[in-house]
C-alpha cells in the first residue's frame, strides 16, 4: 500500500513541470496572443496597430503650451525669466542653441543671411536685428519660436525646454544689441 501512495504521489507531482517550468496552458490563445509592432498593421483587425487616445484623455507630467495659436495672449501674458540676466552662461545657451537651430536661415549675426538663406527662392528668412523685430517682445519671440511662423515652422519639438528657447530669446536680444 505504501508503494502504491508513493507510486501516485511521484505520478501527480511529476504532473508540474517544477519551478522553472511553464504551467499547463488550459486556454492557449490567453497564452499565444497576437502582437501589434507599434508602426505596424492588424491584419487581424484590418486596421494600424498605432491607434488614437480615446477622446477626452489628458496625458500625465506633460505641460501643454497655453497659448498655442494665439500670438496676441502670448505677447500680452508671457514673461521671460531670463529678462535682464544678460550673464554668460544664459548668453552661451542661447549662443549654442541658437547656432545649432536659428543661425542657418537667420546667420550667425541675426542678419537674415545664413547659409541656406540663399536657397530659400524667393522668401527669405528676415533679419532678427532691424527695428521690426527689435520691438517685438520677449513673450512674441518666444511664441515664435515655439509655434513658428509663415514658413518658419515651430520649434518646440526640437528645443523642447522652455528655458533653451528663453535663453535664444535672450541671445537674440545680445545680437540686436549688437553684442556676441
Amino acid at each position: 500500500m505504501k508503494l502504491l501512495v508513493f507510486i501516485l504521489s511521484a505520478f501527480l507531482v511529476s504532473c508540474n513541470g517544477g519551478k522553472n517550468q511553464t504551467n499547463i496552458e488550459n486556454v492557449s490563445n490567453m497564452m499565444d496572443q497576437h502582437a501589434l509592432k507599434p508602426q505596424g498593421y492588424s491584419t487581424l483587425q484590418g486596421k494600424p496597430a498605432v491607434r488614437k487616445p480615446p477622446a477626452g484623455t489628458v496625458a500625465r507630467n506633460i505641460k501643454y503650451y497655453e497659448y498655442k495659436g494665439d500670438l496676441v495672449a502670448a505677447e500680452n501674458n508671457l514673461v521671460n525669466p531670463y529678462a535682464g540676466n544678460s550673464s554668460e552662461e544664459v548668453i552661451r545657451e542661447g549662443r549654442n542653441y541658437y547656432r545649432i537651430y536659428c543661425s542657418v536661415c537667420h546667420g550667425e549675426t541675426g542678419n537674415g543671411k545664413g547659409t541656406v538663406s540663399d536657397k530659400m527662392g524667393i522668401i527669405k528668412p528676415p533679419t532678427l536685428i532691424n527695428k521690426k523685430v527689435t520691438s517685438y517682445n520677449d513673450g512674441r519671440l518666444f511664441h515664435i519660436i515655439t509655434e513658428g511662423q509663415g514658413l518658419m515652422g515651430p520649434y518646440n519639438t526640437q528645443i523642447y525646454k522652455e528655458k533653451h528657447r528663453w535663453a535664444i530669446v535672450q541671445y537674440i536680444r545680445e545680437l540686436q544689441k549688437g553684442r556676441k
